[in-house]
């Protein structure tokens, strides 16, 4: 196996542990439904539901990394994409813009837009990704984004694995895999570190506090690109984004903004949609 291979087992394996987990758990509640009818009838019934649909969305996902395992070629490639952003203001705004399927986006003040993720939905498969955005564990429920930069000109298909443990891959235009995330915490600090890794190493990373929601983002070498921080909203536009979950960025570099470090922005705002 390729580290691409052994990396989507695993995280087939983890999602097929977690969706068994849900699904058991519903089946529980639905027999008190019918066995006990206790006076909490309405609570258990939600509660069966959420499971239900979380334990079905973790078990088809990995079921298709399983066979995704077998089938998926080379290794992770260098990323050539060359698209910047020539310059953003200072403070910007990421944020969810639906709540049945995930769609966010990145947002001056004066509500232009920067780019966007959208998820991944067929047509026939929109009405259980309706009820799996609405009723499901958000957060442990996997996706499949397209991240688009200001000219809506797809670059990158994003990947965020569901169940109790969380990664992310990204893909080129081409559908090869350039980039995964990888997390770890300082002994001393105790701070979440998560890693944007590419074939020649880790390119980008956020520490912080994951209570606070403030990460600093830095490159390999240690220089500091932006802040966010999670549900900060901007006093100079709040009327714009005080509805729409997600993350205030203070940027500290504003010229020629790489590709991929927004796409590691999108990812890290996926992961706690």
């Amino acid at each position: 196996m390729t580290m691409v291979q052994q990396m989507i087992y695993e995280d087939a394996r983890r999602q097929l542990m977690a969706g068994a987990f849900f699904s058991m758990t519903s089946f529980i509640f639905i027999v008190g439904l019918i066995f006990y009818r206790s006076g909490s009838f309405l609570i258990a019934l939600v509660y069966s539901f959420i499971f239900s649909i979380t334990g079905i969305a973790l078990l088809k996902a990995g079921y298709n990394d399983l066979q995704k395992s077998k089938k998926v070629e080379g290794n992770f490639y260098s990323d050539h994409t060359l698209s910047t952003i020539k310059k953003v203001p200072a403070r910007m705004y990421m944020g969810r813009t639906t709540i049945q399927s995930f769609q966010s986006g990145l947002f001056a003040m004066d509500g232009t837009s920067y780019g966007e993720i959208a998820e991944d939905v067929e047509a026939k498969q929109k009405p259980f990704y309706k009820l799996a955005g609405l009723f499901s564990y958000d957060q442990l429920r996997p996706a499949v984004f397209t991240y688009t930069n200001e000219g809506h000109e797809p670059l990158y298909r994003v990947e965020k694995k569901g169940g109790f443990k969380w990664r992310g891959y990204v893909q080129n235009s081409n559908g090869q895999y350039v980039a995964y995330t990888k997390e770890s915490k300082e002994k001393a600090t105790k701070q979440r570190i998560t890693s944007y890794v590419e074939s020649g190493g880790c390119r980008w990373s956020a520490k912080g506090d994951e209570y606070i929601g403030h990460f600093t983002i830095k490159d390999q070498e240690g220089k500091v690109w932006a802040v966010i921080k999670r549900g900060a909203i901007p006093r100079e536009a709040a009327d714009l984004f005080e509805r729409m979950p997600g993350y205030l960025v203070e940027w500290k570099v504003r010229e020629n903004i790489p590709s991929s470090l927004v796409a590691f922005l999108f990812l890290l705002h996926s992961r706690a949609r």
